[in-house]
């Protein structure tokens, strides 16, 4: 795990709350938010350490975890991008544990360099409690190949009460639940039975060859990376039921729907920001963002076709 390293990432309380408030954030008994200024894609993950047993993550791969919820997940999708991104994880009761809480550079866009990092500001919020900041520099370290650093540990009684630790210490180990236990119970009961069969079908058949079922693999894509694993062919289709024959690889080279890249391609407000694009006179990524002058050239183009 990468140690936080200080940067300042010049997003105020006013502009942080404001993103909160546009994206309709909810909060409980224990918040954290964060906030970044780049179209590359942080973030927010939580791992708890359950007093009762097991261990829980909450991140884009599973957004209900351990009584929290990701209920903000922000520039997971190239076209989905904004000026100001934040992402936010709330617990209304959470359960007595380790908590760990995590930023994640998942995905780098523009021309910001891995080894410059990415500044951002964490919140930690809590009922009748002040506030806490943290503010740092997330980048992919070459000596742990890491791309992750951890802003907050905190520790939950089985009262409710919150005590903050030190980030960047070691996780206590996981006991194993009451889940786990019954079903490790039942996979020894399962075992034994099974021996018993197979002894009683030796006893009666000497000469039966026995034959154990493999698992077949699944053939379906899931996650981020779904259509990917199709267009390499590791996987037969995606959980929206895309083929690879229907996908193709766009010009920015994402993989994409084939229809709705053909459509993107004739629609007339493609064409339109294609040429207030060149007639702009940019270079590399620039996203449209409404109300700007890219946006308006758009527009103005769209009117005249």
């Amino acid at each position: 795990m990468a140690l936080l390293r200080k940067g300042s990432s010049r997003i105020s309380d006013s502009d942080f709350n404001s993103r909160l408030v546009r994206e309709k954030a909810k909060s409980g008994a224990v918040t954290v938010s964060l906030a970044w200024n780049d179209p590359s894609d942080l973030d927010l993950h939580a791992t708890v350490i359950l007093d009762e047993g097991g261990k829980a993550t909450i991140s884009y791969n599973c957004k209900e975890a351990a009584g929290g919820y990701l209920d903000v997940d922000m520039h997971c999708r190239d076209e989905e991008l904004s000026d100001e991104p934040v992402e936010n994880i709330y617990w209304k009761k959470p359960p007595a544990g380790v908590y760990s809480i995590e930023v994640n550079l998942y995905k780098k866009r523009g021309r910001r360099e891995e080894k410059d990092g990415f500044p951002f500001r964490a919140l930690l919020k809590r009922e009748d409690e002040e506030d806490l900041s943290r503010e740092g520099i997330v980048y992919f370290d070459e000596s742990s190949g890491s791309r992750r650093v951890e802003v907050f540990r905190f520790t939950v009684d089985k009262d409710g009460e919150i005590t903050i630790g030190k980030v960047g210490t070691l996780l206590p180990k996981a006991k194993p639940s009451k889940v786990m236990k019954a079903t490790k119970a039942a996979k020894v009961m399962k075992a034994m039975n099974a021996v018993k069969v197979m002894k009683a079908k030796k006893a009666s058949a000497p000469k039966k060859v026995m034959k154990t079922a493999m698992k077949k693999a699944s053939i379906i894509a899931k996650g981020k990376k779904a259509r990917v694993q199709v267009w390499r062919g590791k996987k037969v289709k995606t959980t929206g039921g895309l083929k690879k024959d229907q996908l193709v690889k766009s010009a920015k080279g994402k993989i994409v729907p084939k229809s709705r890249s053909e459509a993107g391609k004739a629609s007339k407000w493609s064409k339109a920001t294609k040429k207030a694009y060149q007639s702009k006179g940019y270079s590399g990524f620039k996203p449209i963002k409404k109300g700007s002058s890219f946006y308006e050239k758009a527009k103005e183009v769209m009117r005249d076709m």
